[in-house]
């Protein structure tokens, strides 16, 4: 979609626009562009840090910034403080509007804010000492007092104000108004945005084309004198009209010269309304209007940053609103076009946008996860991805990005625990559930450097849910198990910890890896489950070691979770009534022992024995097993997907007596508003199944000491 200016009521494309702005364009004679300097790519920008101190929630924050910053974070997390720390710096820059509304929120005793702005002055600088060795002596003061200015290329600007409403300055107004001009401020909120009238554009476009008070007169008088040249009607009605004021005491205030070239840049397009493809704007969507308003400013700072001796600095408040993703993409292809010119910082609420910004080749972005504590918001810098990083950048998708807003993170493996940890009854009983993102991809170790915590750098409690044959394997020639490489990567960062930090793994780690190597662990057949003592150790040492990094692996897989010797009773109880044990019947009837029977009901619904074989090596393995149960194992009687869905929906339904063709979400959680029979339920169920309750009591445990 292209970015359109208005020209005799109808629009015209982006790079005839952009030639209008150039020197060899029809505005070349209203551009301050005295040198015709233009930015290259990956320059610095101009607004270099941001340092805020006891503003409202902010207790100190310091931003610095790249050409595109990002803030991310939940509604109130004080992405908008920043941003309006920001316009109230510049609203007094050089007028006093002070409000009393702005000092710290929770401590009264603290009576002053501080609110500093560094801007790199670099590429202004070198830009004047250039005119000045060519001898262009037009802005010759100017350049001396921007070349004054600065320290080492730089210059910060504080504003502190106390309580009586009194603001000081570190630099005096003459200072503070150039650098008010060098670097405006444009601000947008999406949701504020008059989608079917853009008349406070031309405000933008008239500071773009703006011309000196000099050039301004010029220009007047060129039009005075162009109009009483002619000797046609316009020069008497005009005579008349002048007689008319001077009469009646009556003149037109004149236009400021902002207004002067936004009226100049109207009448050379002779028009001031907008349309869009030869369509009135009111013809076409709110998604459609927001994007092209919001590229056709971008476009018109980006002029302004190429054309003038200015770099612009622009806030964004949730720009994604009304936007189709597509749209979307494409407005984040457009800020790419622009940021070369200006420095924009943007909250937003989209992990599409965010997604964008990651996966450009860009080395000028930044992410700030902003985040409550307590009372006060703190700030998080993400690490974006390295250039070797290209698969990253290839797998990452917008559910992944949705990790970065969540205010938990819970990675699984694969589809049966998604389906687990995202069902409705389980979130309704254990509500921490509901307040995080699960994310499927542990396995996958680019999908988890995308979203892992440590690697990002961002403040989201992280717990995973881990099946054990990916930390065990069995070695059957030599009757061990086997630590795989690929999981001990927790144990890189041991060397450093000390203390109780160190009491807490090496220890066990040392444990597994002796147990692994030297224990020899018996099994029972047909199904290679195991009564061992020392096995059991072993298991629980690993469950112990890595719950230490947030990492919850079970006995065997997610299915040796949901069927287990103390519900498989009430499981084959499900099996009957669904008309599916009839076909498992006879085969179970042959086994006699608990764990046999357990192991095998985990075989049937595609979970791993004890020794973390699943049916097909069983059935490799051991050419004994009895027909009966080789048939069973082989008939896939039970359907890999939703047997989760149904069998929780059975559980929960025998346990409130609800009826299941009456079990539904609003029923069972009008059952659940009582918390007495809610407590109930949940000790009943960490009984029936104790380790999924170990984890979701460890991430429930994990989520409150986080943000208590």
């Amino acid at each position: 979609m292209n970015l359109f200016v208005p020209k005799n009521g109808k629009l015209i494309s982006a790079e005839k626009a952009d030639f209008l702005f150039t020197k060899s364009g029809p505005y070349s004679i209203m551009k301050d562009n005295p040198d015709g300097y233009k930015r290259e790519k990956g320059e610095a920008m101009g607004l270099e840090i941001i340092h805020i101190k006891n503003y409202k929630c902010i207790r100190d924050y310091k931003l610095n910034l790249k050409q595109m910053n990002l803030l991310l974070g939940e509604n109130g997390s004080g992405k908008t403080n920043i941003l309006s720390a920001v316009v109230y710096f510049y609203a007094n820059m050089i007028s006093q509007k002070p409000s009393y509304h702005v000092f710290d929120e929770n401590n009264p005793l603290n009576d002053q804010i501080e609110i500093a702005l560094t801007y790199d002055m670099g590429k202004l600088l070198m830009r004047s000492r250039k005119n000045r060795k060519e001898k262009k002596d037009k802005y010759l003061g100017y350049y001396n007092v921007i070349g004054g200015m600065a320290e080492n290329g730089r210059i910060t600007l504080t504003m502190s104000q106390v309580k009586d409403g009194r603001i000081t300055w570190s630099h005096g107004i003459e200072k503070r108004k150039v650098l008010y001009h060098l670097y405006p401020l444009y601000k947008l909120d999406a949701r504020e945005i008059n989608l079917v009238d853009w008349e406070d554009l031309w405000d933008d476009i008239g500071d773009l084309v703006k011309l000196t008070s000099k050039e301004n007169e010029e220009m007047h008088e060129s039009v005075s004198a162009a109009v009483k040249a002619e000797d046609g009607r316009m020069k008497r009605r005009l005579e008349l009209l002048d007689d008319v004021f001077a009469r009646l005491q009556i003149r037109p205030v004149k236009f400021s010269v902002s207004e002067f070239s936004a009226n100049m840049a109207k009448m050379y397009y002779s028009g001031s309304q907008f349309s869009y493809a030869g369509r009135r704007l009111d013809s076409f969507s709110n998604g459609t209007n927001s994007y092209n308003y919001i590229s056709l400013l971008l476009y018109v700072l980006s002029a302004m940053g190429r054309t003038k001796m200015k770099e612009p600095v622009f806030l964004m408040d949730e720009p994604e609103i009304s936007l189709h993703f597509h749209m979307i993409d494409e407005l984040a292809d457009v800020l790419f076009d622009c940021i070369d010119d200006i420095t924009v910082l943007a909250a937003t609420h989209s992990p599409r946008f965010v997604k964008n910004i990651l996966v450009k080749e860009h080395d000028n972005c930044a992410i700030y996860q902003v985040y409550k504590r307590g009372a006060y918001s703190r700030l998080c810098l993400l690490s974006m991805f390295a250039k070797e990083e290209k698969r990253e950048k290839y797998f990452l998708t917008e559910h992944h990005a949705n990790a970065f807003f969540a205010k938990m993170l819970l990675l699984v493996e694969g589809e049966t625990e998604l389906e687990l940890l995202q069902n409705p009854y389980l979130k309704m009983l254990f509500p921490v559930l509901k307040e995080a993102e699960v994310i499927k991809g542990l396995s996958d170790k680019v999908i988890y450097r995308m979203i892992d915590t440590t690697t990002r750098h961002y403040n989201v409690p992280m717990a995973a849910l881990l099946d054990m044959d990916k930390i065990l394997q069995w070695d059957d020639v030599h009757n061990i198990m086997i630590w795989k490489e690929e999981y001990q990567y927790v144990a890189r960062r041991e060397k450093y910890y000390y203390g109780e930090k160190r009491n807490a793994t090496v220890p066990k780690r040392k444990r597994i890896e002796a147990m692994c190597a030297r224990c020899r662990f018996s099994y029972r057949l047909p199904f290679y489950a195991s009564e061992d003592p020392a096995y059991g150790e072993l298991i629980g040492t690993i469950q112990a070691y890595y719950g230490n990094y947030q990492i919850f692996p079970v006995k065997t897989t997610i299915e040796g979770a949901l069927v287990n010797r103390d519900n498989y009773g009430l499981l084959i109880q499900y099996l009957t009534d669904t008309g599916k044990w009839k076909h498992v019947e006879k085969a179970f009837s042959l086994l006699y022992n608990e764990t046999d029977q357990v192991n095998f009901l985990r075989l049937l619904f595609h979970g791993k024995s004890d020794f973390l074989l699943k049916s097909t090596a069983v059935l490799n393995k051991n050419k004994k097993l009895y027909p009966e149960l080789r048939k069973a194992l082989k008939g896939h009687a039970i359907a890999k997907t939703d047997w989760v869905s149904g069998w929780l929906e059975y559980y929960f339904s025998k346990m409130t007596r609800i009826p299941r063709e009456k079990m539904k979400e609003r029923r069972f959680g009008e059952w659940c508003a009582n918390p007495v029979r809610r407590n109930v339920l949940a000790r009943r169920f960490c009984g029936d199944f104790p380790e999924l309750y170990g984890f979701i009591d460890s991430v429930d445990r994990l989520y409150h000491r986080y943000y208590a």
